[in-house]
């Protein structure tokens, strides 16, 4: 075995990368274009299937909206034209940890298992009468005479088994709602 290549070896190379031109009225310098990775090998057949348009393929929004009114979810308004202020709010993530978990490590819970998520938005000069607040599992609004609040949870919570607190002396509202589990529906 040599070892330069032979010459017949790059010149079929060549060819391949470069095939020359035929003697043709139109001339492309596209020439090259014809060939591709896929040309190599033995050819497939032709599937028979037409190509289908999936039906969760949406029209494009008209004007310039950014999304078109199919897009979005049933029950969210799509009005947003509400001028009130949003109230400050603050998210915290809750653990129920006893001593069985601190000192023995026995439920298997880690620092990154939260059970409850703990909204408190604070609501000045509100009266707890005037709060009109709807909770989903993905979603919390908070309507009051002053103040409109429309937040995504970071994580799905169970919505009917949350609770609400009207903490007077500092006016603010606290929520309380479990979130939901992987294996929720495991004894």
């Amino acid at each position: 075995m040599s070892p330069r290549p032979m010459m017949t070896d790059v010149g079929l190379l060549q060819n391949m990368l470069n095939p020359p031109k035929e003697d043709s009225d139109s001339e492309d310098d596209n020439d090259n274009a014809k060939y591709t990775p896929g040309d190599i090998g033995t050819s497939k057949p032709k599937s028979k299937v037409p190509d289908i348009v999936p039906s969760t393929v949406k029209k494009q929004p008209k004007g310039k909206d950014i999304w078109d009114a199919e897009f979005v979810e049933e029950g969210v308004p799509t009005e947003l034209d509400d001028s009130r202020p949003q109230p400050q709010y603050d998210m915290k993530f809750k653990q129920n940890v006893g001593t069985e978990d601190v000192f023995l490590g026995m439920s298997g819970k880690d620092p990154s298992t939260n059970d409850e998520l703990i909204l408190t938005i604070d609501l000045p000069n509100t009266k707890r009468s005037d709060i009109d607040l709807n909770v989903t599992d993905e979603r919390v609004d908070c309507w009051t005479p002053a103040y409109a609040l429309r937040l995504h949870l970071p994580k799905p919570v169970v919505s009917d088994q949350g609770g609400a607190q009207w903490i007077t002396d500092k006016e603010q509202l606290r929520l309380t709602l479990p979130l939901k589990k992987e294996f929720d529906f495991l004894p």
